[in-house]
């Protein structure tokens, strides 16, 4: 149950976070979107705060997927760099969902013997699959982000 009510507190959030962007680009909304805006950015920061207590790897993910989801969801339509992104950002967490569950099974560890053992092929002793790959990559993401300029420091303290 508390999975399901973080993943519900991130899908609010970031629902929240979208109306309060349209409210602010619309005359006379600007006050009630920057709130809206602020409480999507709260709810957000802290579930992303609570999710790395719950010591799970899938949960660590599926807070970054639904957050990604909803925003891919939310994206202008116009903006095709964000959905490229986006939709990347997705498929690459699909591919660690499943290589979450290959985790677990014996014949992984046989796998993991045929990946090399050379530092470009491992993150911290462990092989580079699909899980790892998809958090770098959404490191990367985040990183580029962060640098852009114009982004309000609250936002950026929910990135980081």
């Amino acid at each position: 149950m508390e999975k399901t009510g973080l993943i519900a507190r991130v899908t609010d959030a970031a629902t929240r976070i979208d109306e309060g962007r349209k409210g602010l680009r619309t005359d006379g909304d600007e006050h009630e979107g920057r709130i809206t805006y602020e409480a999507g950015l709260s709810i957000a920061m802290k579930a992303f705060q609570e999710a790395p207590s719950m010591r799970d790897a899938e949960t660590l993910i599926l807070v970054e997927y639904t957050f990604l989801a909803q925003e891919l969801e939310f994206c202008d339509a116009a903006d095709a760099q964000a959905i490229a992104s986006l939709t990347q950002a997705v498929q690459s967490f699909d591919d660690a969902f499943l290589d979450l569950k290959a985790v677990s099974s014996p014949a992984y560890w046989g796998a993991e013997q045929a990946i090399p053992h050379r530092k470009d092929h491992r993150v911290h002793g462990m092989p580079k699959d699909a899980y790892h790959i998809a958090c770098i990559a959404h490191r990367t993401r985040i990183n580029n982000v962060l640098r852009a300029p114009g982004i309000n420091m609250t936002e950026k303290a929910l990135l980081q």
